[in-house]
């Protein structure tokens, strides 16, 4: 995956976490997606998700950052708190 994939990804990220993003992450979430830093703008929503405890990552969005995480460099932190977000996930109860 290229960088268009990588832009995809965060975009959709953020747009699923937004509901539990504060104004200010929001914010800055956006300004790093229109400036580039997709990875940054990743890390605010998905900090957001553990400081909130939801919305849960839809399959199809966990599928996406695992094959980014095969094709692109993010350092240990942010795999460390992707899988964190993913394990959370897990371990919610099903409605």
């Amino acid at each position: 995956m290229g960088s268009p994939e990588l832009n995809d990804v965060a975009w959709d990220l953020v747009d699923h976490c937004r509901a539990v993003l504060t104004i200010a992450e929001l914010n800055t979430a956006f300004v790093r997606l229109g400036v580039g830093d997709h990875t940054e703008a990743m890390v605010i929503a998905l900090k957001s998700m553990l400081r909130t405890g939801g919305p849960p990552l839809p399959a199809p969005l966990v599928d996406a950052l695992t094959q980014l995480s095969e094709v692109h460099f993010f350092d240990q932190a942010f795999q460390n708190l992707v899988a964190a977000v993913t394990r959370a996930d897990a371990h919610r109860p099903r409605q």
